[in-house]
């Protein structure tokens, strides 16, 4: 997922950037001590902070999706090495300084795990558990290098008792040691679980972001509020019947229209006629359930009615005629043929609702009102108009507009008959 990507590269430069300000605060620190260290000490402390700073910065600037694995693997190199050789020459200044005669051994291994846990919280922008896991190995090496060479010290013990601790530099501060084990132990299993937690918080967001997208898609952005703001439910189980106004428009000729001309540019036109229509559905209220071929279904009613449903498909009717006339003008400019329409709206019950299984779900709304609707939208081209809409939609309905009825009209596939009106939108335009 581009999100989660986006987020382990954002984690990373963070990453990065810390470490960079890590390393430069100890450079300043040690930089007003340096007359007094060896030159070996100095050496390995100036070269390791260049190294580090160098590949901290580089991928800071640098990191992409693309290469993402190199990038990381590059950052926890540069600051393992600028860490690690910081350390390594801390040691080294103290052993030449001493002559090797003066072995904290008591309190070196006291405050082996000291410091890990505030290295290892670093970790918790490397999003990739893999990539905590290593840096915590990585963290590790230096207070495991130690142990191990301790484990070598015949002379020490462990013990709590202050005076000695005092007086005895084989003594190791038992409470001090263990408490930070502890702590290492306990950073380094709770960076892990907050990564886990994170990746799963983040992918629960991407997943609940594309559930939005997926019914906006379905619902003007109107209605998409409506429904993340209140209990609506569009869940596999929300079916329900419900009065709506059903509205198909399609492309007249459209077969024809499209045998001339390349797969693209029919696919480009379709894009542009279904974008025009989605935008008046949207603008009055509709949902868009689906599309097919050329023809474009919307019903207006879901997921709740607004009290005046069928006005709402109405207007959208006529707005569509507008949209397509100025499309139209701008077609004729480029030289492009001119593309006529059809449509027709009726209002009755359906079944409303997400149709389908959990793998694969369909919003949508099924009845004999759609059958009727898509009838009518067909019975256009044998009256000569390209806006039809029945009786029941007219008696719910306002409006100024140039009209005629069409009482008793025989519908195909369904017995009876039924009173359309014509409406005509020309005046609009003309």
């Amino acid at each position: 997922m581009k999100s989660v990507e986006a987020w382990e590269l954002r984690g990373l430069k963070i990453f990065c950037l810390l470490s960079a300000v890590i390393i430069t605060l100890k450079l300043l620190v040690q930089s007003s001590q340096l007359n007094s260290q060896p030159p070996s000490a100095i050496t390995l402390w100036i070269g390791a902070s260049v190294i580090s700073l160098l590949g901290t910065l580089y991928v800071a600037s640098r990191a992409n999706r693309a290469r993402y694995s190199v990038h990381l693997t590059v950052a926890m190199s540069a600051t393992f090495i600028g860490v690690y050789g910081n350390t390594i020459a801390d040691s080294l200044a103290w052993m030449e300084l001493t002559g090797g005669e003066v072995l904290l051994v008591g309190d070196l291994a006291a405050n082996l795990f000291l410091a890990f846990d505030r290295l290892i919280i670093l970790g918790v922008f490397l999003a990739r558990v893999r990539a905590v896991l290593i840096w915590a190995a990585l963290c590790a090496v230096f207070p495991i290098q130690g142990a191990i060479a301790l484990a070598f010290e015949n002379q020490i013990y462990f013990t709590a008792d202050p005076y000695v601790l005092a007086a005895d530099n084989n003594a190791v501060n038992a409470p001090l040691f263990f408490q930070s084990l502890g702590l290492a132990i306990f950073a380094t299993a709770s960076l892990v679980g907050l990564t886990l937690f994170f990746r799963w918080a983040l992918r629960s967001s991407i997943e609940l972001e594309q559930s939005r997208e997926n019914y906006r898609r379905y619902f003007s952005p109107d209605i998409g509020d409506e429904i993340e703001n209140s209990d609506i439910s569009i869940g596999l189980n929300s079916s329900r019947t419900a009065e709506v106004a059903v509205l198909f428009t399609d492309i007249s000729g459209f077969t024809k229209l499209s045998e001339k001309m390349d797969p693209e540019d029919v696919l480009d036109l379709l894009s542009a006629y279904q974008t025009l229509m989605v935008d008046a559905i949207f603008q009055h209220k509709g949902t868009v359930d689906k599309f097919i071929g050329d023809a474009v279904m919307a019903n207006f009613g879901t997921p709740r009615s607004h009290g005046n449903d069928a006005q709402n498909a109405f207007d959208c009717g006529v707005l569509m005629n507008q949209k397509l006339d100025e499309w139209n003008e701008e077609r004729q400019t480029q030289g492009l043929p001119v593309i006529h329409h059809r449509i027709g709206i009726h209002f009755g019950k359906c079944v409303v609702g997400n149709m389908g299984s959990e793998q694969r779900l369909e919003f949508a709304v099924i009845g004999d009102a759609v059958n009727v609707a898509s009838r009518i939208c067909d019975a256009c081209k044998n009256f000569d108009t390209n806006f039809l809409i029945s009786a029941d939609v007219a008696g719910r309905i306002t409006h100024e507009l140039p009209s005629e009825d069409l009482p008793n009209v025989d519908i195909r596939g369904r017995e009876g008959s039924i009173d359309l009106v014509t409406i005509s939108t020309d005046r609009l335009t003309g």
